[in-house]
């Protein structure tokens, strides 16, 4: 019986391990082609059978690429607008949480659930209406366009704090209530230092969103100065007649050294908020 049991932890581990593995490689596997294609030569990439490693390796495609648009001013406009709109998601986000986690008031948990499910409509509902409403008020082909829509926060980042600040001990408002605290010296004291391996990795995951996000900013803005980088990769490297795929591979892997460089810096942190949700 034993052995039985023991055999089928294994099988359980087992299958467990190969579809983790499968998974690993269906997420790494494009990411590390997208890059090692950037390395070949024009003339090797159509090549058949397909090779993974290039025969000749050279940097050529990026310099390429990084010279045939002003790639600098893409990237400061891809980095302003992620800090800006990140900042106001975790911020307006977090005290929306605090409110729906912390402050009792009537119809609570009838609002949360209303608004939660505001993430059953799909972003291209909303997208026509939320383009009109920026034509009226004359803020497309701006910096606004592209920062207003994200800032206040959604739906998501509110559910994710909220379940972060449910699970701080009640003790913890109890003794800031009697102390005299009140909700805003709570929040921004008390509960927000707490939860700050949450903050780190929503906000990791809305940079993620944020820096790769395409059709609304290319939708809102005409100009070449306002481009980020996903819309201007996709503009300067595609047309009607052709693609660059020399110059697309490059510049997709010089994209993604932001994203690659603030993973490995704040892994321990996402690590650690993961840890934190049995918290109470």
């Amino acid at each position: 019986m034993g052995k039985s049991l023991q055999g089928n932890k294994v099988i359980r581990k087992t299958i467990t391990y190969v579809f983790c593995a499968v998974g690993v490689f269906c997420a790494v596997f494009p990411l590390v082609w997208t890059l090692l294609t950037a390395f070949k030569p024009s003339t090797e990439m159509f090549t058949y059978p397909p090779s993974l490693l290039p025969k000749h390796v050279t940097v050529k495609n990026f310099i390429d690429a990084w010279n045939k648009a002003p790639f600098g001013r893409f990237f400061l406009n891809s980095f302003f607008v992620t800090v800006i709109v990140v900042s106001g998601q975790l911020f307006f986000s977090s005290m929306a949480a605090f409110a729906f986690a912390r402050i009792k008031f009537y119809g609570r948990t009838f609002f949360f659930f209303c608004f939660l499910s505001s993430m059953m409509v799909p972003g291209i509902v909303i997208m026509i209406p939320q383009f009109i409403t920026f034509r009226i008020l004359r803020l497309l082909d701006t910096y606004w366009a592209l920062i207003l829509p994200g800032f206040f926060g959604s739906a998501f980042c509110v559910f994710f704090m909220r379940q972060f600040f449910l699970a701080m001990p009640d003790s913890l408002q109890e003794a800031a209530e009697i102390d005299g605290c009140g909700y805003g010296k709570m929040f921004l004291v008390i509960f927000l230092p707490m939860v700050t391996h949450a903050l780190i990795t929503l906000g990791l995951i809305r940079i993620v969103g944020v820096w790769n996000d395409f059709l609304w900013p290319l939708i809102s803005t005409n100009r070449e100065v306002l481009r980020t980088v996903p819309v201007a990769i996709a503009t300067v490297f595609f047309n009607y007649r052709n693609i660059d795929w020399a110059g697309l591979t490059a510049a997709s892997s010089i994209a993604l050294v932001p994203l690659v460089i603030l993973f490995l810096c704040t892994r321990d942190y996402i690590i650690e908020s993961i840890a934190l949700t049995g918290f109470k």
